[in-house]
């Protein structure tokens, strides 16, 4: 990487030692750099989670989490401009969480199938998909810790710059950063504030208000990273993040506060991640069915989604998934297990009729016909559609009944607004239609990854 322009007299006079003020310093690291970072982070998030309960009391609940990461990194020239140009190729090594909220403990664990991702700038944060398969829900939050070493590019100054000149990074810069849907407002600030032994330490804070998953968000976060001037890269982050997140309709509130560590430098050995069949498909834009995410239930069924799609909630007898376009809740669906037919057999349309308006009661107002579906495979599709009233609202159920040759049998339904029924589209059949009796179908854009 030709990273670092020093000025005629830094060059003529040697380097060691602290910097005088007049010098100027040019800290890059560009698209095209071809080689290969090691990158190891550690985030810890400790506050609290606000849900709704019944009555819609909010409850408020301890939340800790400490999170490892560590990967090979090549960076690649990205498929737009401002977030969109930062792009990379990750082989990760190590990814995983520990979460307790209110003394309940969850750990999350990357796949060892799935450790070769991209990571594509949006402006709402990193897109990550894997080259190997399909992550869930959980892996992919896993892997979009706040800020990350691809983020952090984004601070370094488009003109050279002295100790104690200050700039602003571009406009998108703070929602990036913030990993905001939207924002209404971000900022960001940067200064150099010394170089010594080779070491050029620059300052950042900044903050963004917005949304994400439709919920109200602030954020703030300050720290300062390392620019190594004979490496030409940055070396190391230290950052502190604050968010007060409101209560969504797909997610929980948070009062939170993290601290980040990122520690970087040119890898001894390079790995998978230089290796050009990697770095071919790497480079293309993916197909869309690898930002699918997958779902496995504790009932044996699997299937899978669009990122629009959101896991809103998970008992022993229901999985609850909301959709939201652009922010807004359009659709829920309850997906259930319900009892086995005997082999070949399934429940009748009268008996399945019967269900939904014993289901629907006093608020069913009308049902049409079942229909049957084409599955293109053994299995039996059914679909019924109601129309019914909530108070003064207007909704429509939609009710589909999925069995398989064995008798196993699933019940999904879908309750949208019925001025809604439009911007939903066809998007309730195809998650039908990716359910599976055991483990979800999945894809790989390298079927056969080199080693």
């Amino acid at each position: 990487m030709r990273c670092v322009i020093l000025t005629a007299c830094l060059l003529c006079g040697g380097g060691g030692g602290t910097a005088v003020a007049s010098e100027k310093y040019r800290l890059e690291e560009p698209a095209d750099d071809p080689r290969v970072f090691g990158v190891g982070l550690r985030l810890d998030v400790h506050g609290k989670v606000q849900t709704l309960g019944e009555q819609n009391q909010t409850t408020s609940l301890p939340l800790s989490a400490s999170a490892a990461i560590s990967y090979r990194e090549r960076r690649l020239l990205g498929h737009g401009a401002d977030a969109e140009a930062l792009r990379s190729v990750r082989d990760y090594e190590q990814a995983q969480v520990d979460i307790t909220v209110d003394e309940e403990k969850t750990a999350i664990r990357l796949s060892d199938a799935l450790k070769l991702a991209v990571a594509q700038g949006r402006s709402s944060g990193l897109e990550i998909y894997s080259l190997t398969g399909l992550l869930s829900a959980e892996e992919l939050e896993l892997l979009s810790p706040p800020c990350d070493s691809l983020g952090f590019l984004a601070l370094l100054p488009k003109e050279e710059v002295a100790v104690g000149d200050e700039w602003s990074p571009p406009a998108w810069v703070g929602q990036f950063l913030a990993r905001l849907d939207a924002v209404t407002k971000a900022d960001v600030k940067c200064k150099l504030v010394n170089v010594q032994d080779q070491l050029a330490k620059v300052t950042f804070s900044g903050s963004a208000t917005g949304a994400v998953l439709g919920a109200p968000s602030e954020v703030t976060f300050q720290g300062s990273y390392e620019y190594d001037l004979q490496v030409k890269a940055i070396t190391g982050v230290e950052m502190r993040q604050s968010e007060k997140r409101g209560i969504g309709v797909v997610s929980v509130g948070l009062d939170v506060a993290a601290g980040l560590r990122v520690l970087r430098k040119p890898a001894k050995v390079a790995g998978r991640v230089s290796l050009q069949p990697v770095i071919d498909a790497a480079i293309q834009p993916p197909p869309e069915a690898a930002r699918l995410l997958r779902f496995e239930s504790p009932w044996n069924i699997g299937l899978l989604h669009s990122r629009d799609w959101h896991l809103f909630k998970q008992t022993e007898q229901v999985a609850i998934f909301r959709l939201l376009d652009q922010g807004l809740f359009v659709a829920q669906c309850n997906l259930s297990p319900i009892p086995s037919a005997k082999p070949g057999e399934h429940t009748t349309a009268a008996v399945f009729e019967d269900d939904i308006r014993r289901s629907l009661g006093t608020r069913l107002v009308q049902l049409k016909p079942t229909e049957i579906l084409p599955t293109g495979d053994r299995r039996h599709l059914q679909r019924a559609v109601a129309q019914g009233l909530v108070g003064d609202r207007k909704l429509t159920w939609i009710y589909y009944l999925l069995a398989d040759p064995s008798g196993k049998q699933v019940s999904l339904m879908f309750a949208v607004d019925s001025d809604a029924v439009e911007k939903l589209g066809q998007r309730d059949l195809e998650f039908v239609q990716s359910v599976r009796f055991g483990a979800p179908p999945t894809m790989a854009i390298l079927k056969s990854p080199p080693r």
